[in-house]
C-alpha cells in the first residue's frame, strides 16, 4: 500500500486531483451564480455538476498513465526515468494549487460577506424602514400566443399572494396595488420603493396546448439578486401543484414557515379559467354591463355548483351593481350575502367566503354580524389589506377610532395604490380629526391617478364634511366632468347648494339625479320639498320611499310627516322597528337621528322615563369613542340633538359650538333632527344657523356659480 502511495505521489496523481477539486468547486460556483440570474431551471446546474463529477476519475486516470514532456503527452511507462519531468511539473502542480486556493479563499470570504448581507433573510432588515420579510406579486407575464391566456397568468400570480397573505410574519402587498405594475417591465427597485417591499416575486406563464411552462424569480429589491429561480414544465391540470411548489419556494427563501396549501376549490381547468375571465371582466367594468356579468356568475355556480370562488365572486359581482347609478343597495346586498354564505358553507377554511361576507355585512351596515366574520378572515388571511380595512371599519362603529386608525395604517402599507384603502384611510383620519392628514392621504393617490373617480368622490365628501364646500366643488366638477352620472356625487353637490340656501341650483341638481333613480333621490326631494313648504309633494317622496326602501332616513321622514299631523304615538310607533333594527345589527347609519328624534317625541309626550333611557344609549357610545380619539364634529352634534330632545338650549347651543370649531356645515342635518324643532324660536340658534349659511354662500362665490353649473 505504501509503494502504491509513493507511486501516485510521483507521478503527480495527487496534485492533480487537489488542483482539479479546487477547479471543479470555483466553476461549479460561478455556474449556480451564472445561470441563477439568467433564470435556468435546477436541472441545468445539476448536469454541469454532474460532468464535473465524471471528470475526476478521468482526470486520476490521466495523470497515472500519461506525462507532460518538452515533446507533448507521452505515455509514463514509455519515458525513461532519468529524462523525466515529473519533478519540474510537480513544483508547478503546487504553485498552481497555491494560486487556486488563494483564489477560492478570496471567493468564499466575499461569497459569505455577501450572503450575510443579502437582503431577505430572517436576521436582517432593509433600506428606509422596509422588512426584509416583505414581498410583492406582480402579474406573471403571459409568453403564449393566446391572449386569453393573461388570465391564467393573472390567476396564477393572484393565487400565490391570496397564499402567501396567510402567513402572520410575512407583509405582503396586496393585489390592487401589485396589479399596477402588469406589463410594465418597471425596475424592481422602483417597484419595491413603492409598494414598500423588500422582494418581487415574478414570472412568465407559456401555454402550448395542455402543456404549460411556469417560470417564477424571487427578486431582491435592494441589489436585484435572485433569490431563487426556477421552471416547471406541466401538464395545464397540474398548474395547482405548482402554484403551492412556488410558495413553498419563496417561503423557503424568506425562512419562513408556510401555513398550509391554498384551499384549491375546483380541480377544473375550464371553470377556473371561465372564472378569471370573469374576474377580469369585472374589475374592468363601468357598470353598464354587470347585470350581464353577475348572469354569467350565476351561470358558472350552476354549471360547478361546488365552485367556492365562483360564489364569493358573484358576492362581489352583487355588492359592486348595488353601487351602480340609481340602484336601490338593499336587494343586490341581499343577493350578496346568500352567494358569500354558499361560498363559506362549501369551503370553510378559504379566507375569500369570509372576505366577501365581511364586506357585504359592512356595507350593509350590518355590524354585530360582521364582527365574527372579519374576525375569522383574520384568523385565515391576516396578512390581508382587505381584512384589515373591514377590521378598521369595525373598529370605527365600535368606537375606538385611534385603534381604527391604526390598522387602516397597515391596510395602506400592504395596498399603497388601491383607491378603496386610501380613501378607507382617510376617512379613519377624519373621524379621529387628522384633517389635514385625510386629504393628503387621497391627494397622494390622486398624484398617481388624477382620474380615479373613488379619490375624486372621497376627496370632496372629506372637503365638505370638514366645512370647505369649495373645495368640495372643486373635486366634484372634475369627477363629474369625467362621469356626468356619478349619483353620489350630484347627492353631494344637491347638499351643498342646500346648505348656502341657493335652492335654484339644488333643485337643478335635483332634477338631474331624479333622472337617473327618482327613488333613489327620494330622500332630497322630500328635504327639499320640506324647505320650500311643499307639503304635498314632501308627502309624496315619503311615501315613494316607503314603499321602495327599509332604510336611508326612510324612518326618518315618516316620523315626521306623522309628527307633523298629529300623530305623536303613531310617529312613536313607526320608529320601534328601526331602533330594534339597530340594536339587532349594530348599524349606525342614521341611527341617532332615529334615537334623537324618538326621544324628541318621548319629551313632547311628557315620557320623561323613556326618553332618558333612549338619551342614555345615545350618550353612552359618543363619550366612549370621544375618549378613544373620535373628535369629529359628528359627535358632538349629536351630543347637541341629545340635550335638545330633553330640552336644555344652553347645552345643545354649547355643544353646536363645539361641532361647528370642528368644521360643522352641514345645515340640512337640522330637518332630519325633530329634536331641534323647539328651538326654532330661540334667537342664538337662528343666529348660529344663519352665520353658517352666510359662510357657506360667500364659499360658493369664491367658485362662482358658474362653476357648479358646469358640473350640472
Amino acid at each position: 500500500m505504501s509503494n502504491l502511495f509513493t507511486e501516485l505521489k510521483r507521478r503527480n496523481v495527487i496534485r492533480v486531483t487537489a488542483a482539479y477539486v479546487i477547479v471543479a468547486w470555483l466553476l461549479a460556483q460561478v455556474a449556480d451564480l451564472a445561470l441563477q440570474n439568467f433564470g435556468s431551471p435546477d436541472w441545468v446546474v445539476k448536469t454541469i455538476l454532474l460532468l464535473l463529477a465524471m471528470g475526476l476519475p478521468v482526470a486520476v486516470v490521466l495523470a497515472w498513465a500519461f506525462e507532460l514532456t518538452p515533446q507533448g503527452i507521452r505515455r509514463e511507462k514509455d519515458i525513461d526515468r532519468e529524462q523525466s519531468m515529473i519533478g519540474v511539473n510537480g513544483r508547478r502542480l503546487d504553485f498552481l494549487i497555491i494560486g487556486l486556493l488563494a483564489i477560492a479563499l478570496v471567493y468564499f470570504i466575499y461569497e459569505s460577506r455577501f450572503e450575510s448581507e443579502r437582503p431577505g433573510l430572517s436576521e436582517l432588515t432593509t433600506v428606509a424602514g422596509i422588512p426584509a420579510k416583505s414581498i410583492a406579486v406582480i402579474p406573471f407575464a403571459n409568453f403564449g400566443s393566446n391572449e386569453a391566456d393573461s388570465y391564467l397568468a393573472d390567476g396564477l400570480a393572484e393565487t400565490l399572494l391570496n397564499l402567501l397573505v396567510q402567513i402572520d410574519e410575512l407583509q405582503v402587498a396586496a393585489r390592487t396595488s401589485a396589479f399596477k405594475f402588469r406589463g410594465t417591465n418597471e425596475d424592481v427597485r422602483i417597484i419595491g420603493k413603492q409598494l414598500g417591499v423588500a422582494t418581487v416575486l415574478e414570472g412568465s406563464v407559456q401555454r402550448s396546448g395542455n402543456r404549460i411552462r411556469i417560470t417564477a424569480q424571487l427578486i431582491n429589491v435592494e441589489d436585484g439578486f435572485h433569490l431563487f429561480s426556477q421552471s416547471y414544465e406541466r401538464e395545464l391540470d397540474d398548474i395547482f401543484a405548482v402554484q403551492d411548489e412556488i410558495a413553498q419556494a419563496v417561503v423557503d427563501a424568506l425562512e419562513l414557515t408556510l401555513l398550509g396549501k391554498t384551499p384549491q376549490p375546483t380541480q377544473d381547468i375550464d371553470a377556473y379559467e371561465s372564472l378569471l375571465s370573469l374576474r377580469s371582466a369585472l374589475r374592468a367594468s363601468t357598470g353598464s354591463d354587470m347585470l350581464e356579468l353577475i348572469e354569467s356568475l350565476r351561470a358558472l355556480t350552476r354549471d360547478y355548483p361546488e365552485y367556492a370562488d365562483a360564489f364569493a365572486t358573484l358576492s362581489e359581482a352583487y355588492k359592486l351593481h348595488s353601487m351602480a347609478a340609481g340602484l336601490i343597495p338593499e336587494d343586490a346586498l341581499a343577493s350578496s350575502i346568500i352567494a358569500s354564505q354558499k361560498s363559506i358553507q362549501l369551503e370553510p377554511s378559504n379566507a375569500i367566503g369570509y372576505i366577501a361576507l365581511g364586506r357585504a355585512y359592512l356595507m350593509g351596515g350590518r355590524f354585530v354580524e360582521a364582527a365574527p366574520v372579519v374576525e375569522r378572515a383574520l384568523q385565515l388571511q391576516p396578512g390581508s389589506a382587505d381584512v384589515l380595512v373591514m377590521q378598521g371599519e369595525l373598529l370605527g362603529m365600535q368606537g375606538r377610532f385611534r385603534d381604527a386608525v391604526a390598522v387602516t395604517e397597515r391596510a395602506l402599507l400592504r395596498d399603497p395604490l388601491n383607491a378603496n384603502t386610501r380613501s378607507a384611510l382617510a376617512n379613519r383620519y377624519l373621524s379621529a380629526g387628522r384633517y389635514d392628514e385625510a386629504v393628503t392621504t387621497l391627494d397622494f393617490g390622486l398624484e398617481i391617478n388624477p382620474e380615479d373617480l373613488k379619490l375624486l368622490w372621497n376627496r370632496s365628501q372629506v372637503l365638505y364634511k370638514m366645512g370647505r364646500p369649495s373645495l368640495a366643488m372643486s373635486s366634484i366638477a372634475q369627477l363629474i366632468e369625467l362621469e356626468p352620472n356619478y349619483i353620489n356625487a350630484l347627492q353631494d353637490l344637491f347638499f351643498i347648494h342646500i346648505d348656502a340656501g341657493d335652492l335654484d341650483t339644488a333643485r337643478l341638481i335635483l332634477e338631474q339625479g331624479e333622472a337617473l333613480s327618482i327613488n333613489r333621490l327620494a330622500d332630497e326631494r322630500a328635504l327639499y320639498c320640506y324647505i320650500v313648504g311643499d307639503k304635498s309633494c314632501w308627502h309624496n317622496a315619503t311615501t315613494r320611499m316607503l314603499a321602495t326602501r327599509e332604510r336611508f332616513f326612510v324612518q326618518t321622514w315618516h316620523a315626521r310627516m306623522l309628527y307633523e299631523s298629529g300623530l305623536v304615538e303613531e310617529a312613536i310607533q313607526s320608529l320601534l322597528p328601526a331602533v330594534e333594527y339597530f340594536d339587532q345589527t349594530g348599524d349606525s347609519y342614521g341611527e341617532f337621528e332615529t334615537r334623537t328624534n324618538l326621544a324628541a317625541l318621548y319629551h313632547l309626550t311628557g315620557d320623561i322615563v323613556r326618553r332618558d333611557e333612549v338619551i342614555d344609549t345615545i350618550i353612552s357610545p359618543i363619550r366612549f369613542g370621544i375618549e378613544h380619539g373620535d373628535e369629529f364634529w359628528a359627535a358632538y352634534f349629536d351630543i347637541a340633538s341629545a340635550a335638545a330632545a330633553r330640552g336644555d338650549a344652553d347645552e345643545a347651543l354649547r355643544n353646536l359650538e363645539e361641532a361647528y370649531a370642528r368644521g360643522f356645515r352641514q345645515l340640512w342635518q337640522f330637518y332630519h333632527r325633530i329634536a331641534f324643532d323647539p328651538l326654532h324660536d330661540n334667537s342664538e340658534f337662528q343666529s348660529f344657523k344663519e352665520r353658517i349659511r352666510a359662510e357657506n354662500a360667500a364659499q360658493l362665490t369664491e367658485v362662482g356659480k358658474h362653476d357648479g353649473s358646469r358640473a350640472l
